[in-house]
């Protein structure tokens, strides 16, 4: 396939779920305007074009574009901080989701914000050398993290990144569907520490995950709804629609950075800098509880 001398970069590229369409952002230099453009095109495999999409003219657009599972859905998220969703039929946008940096009323999302809480230990009755009391209070020693439940107005981090350096942190960096193309998960780069959970069936934000750490990765179950990300800290955070759950990793000195499912969902593949593990998975128990311990 052959792109036109106007095209000077592509970038996000992927087939669709049947491999029927191909999902192909392009930025190309106006001259005379001298702004950068972009734009989402959407080929046969036969190198047809079917249609272009551009969200917009000037500035930075397209940063990350996603297939549905089941091929009807079409996700594109730009650096205006916008999710867009197509539809397969007319290649038109049926959703527009805005992250913003404050979520308020009517909101009805539920918004899970990762806090420390300390282990309430009884030491009364133990026989502890100094050396033993002088190390207790290391850093993390006696905390544990779970998700508390927050109300609406909430505010996020924001970072706004410098307009001087190119490649800008900001925009949908981070855009995965859910197995059965209900769920998408975003996170914008400006917030990296927010992971935003849209339910595409009812059109609506359905959670929020705040974490205290920058959002490293985020897959979803392939078996079941359910969404599992990693901060390059010691834990795993989990998400269904009956709620959000902070799980410890029993290693010492591992900081996950990066996972992947097994194909079953049985099984995660947890990476650290220099060593990875293989997690066993259980199912997670129904509840309507949106806090839980780890």
């Amino acid at each position: 396939m052959e792109f036109t001398e106007a095209y000077k970069q592509t970038g996000p590229c992927c087939f669709s779920p049947n491999a029927r369409y191909i999902a192909v952002a392009v930025d190309y230099r106006l001259m005379i305007r001298d702004t950068l453009s972009f734009k989402v095109l959407i080929y046969s495999p036969d190198g047809r074009c079917l249609f272009k999409y551009q969200a917009y003219e000037s500035g930075l657009g397209v940063k990350s574009v996603s297939w549905s599972p089941c091929g009807q859905f079409l996700a594109v998220g730009s650096y205006d901080q916008m999710l867009r969703v197509l539809n397969h039929l007319t290649w038109k946008t049926f959703a527009e989701f805005m992250h913003l940096s404050t979520v308020r009323a009517p909101c009805c999302a539920a918004v899970f914000k990762e806090v420390d809480e300390p282990l309430q230990l009884d030491m009364s009755e133990l026989c502890l050398d100094d050396d033993f009391m002088g190390g207790s209070d290391a850093p993390g020693g006696h905390f544990k993290v779970r998700y508390e439940v927050m109300e609406v107005p909430i505010t996020f981090p924001f970072q706004k990144p410098p307009a001087d350096k190119p490649n800008p942190k900001q925009g949908i960096g981070l855009l995965s569907w859910s197995n059965d193309s209900q769920y998408i998960c975003t996170r914008n780069d400006s917030m990296p520490t927010a992971l935003w959970i849209w339910d595409i069936r009812h059109l609506e934000l359905a959670a929020i995950l705040v974490q205290k750490d920058p959002i490293r990765a985020a897959a979803w179950d392939p078996i079941s709804t359910r969404l599992v990300l990693c901060t390059g800290s010691s834990h795993l955070y989990m998400w269904t629609p009956s709620g959000a759950y902070c799980v410890s990793n029993p290693l010492p000195q591992f900081s996950i950075t990066d996972l992947k499912w097994n194909s079953d969902g049985s099984c995660l593949l947890l990476k650290d800098k220099e060593s990875f593990c293989c997690a066993a998975v259980p199912l997670l128990p129904e509840s309507s509880d949106y806090s839980s311990d780890e």
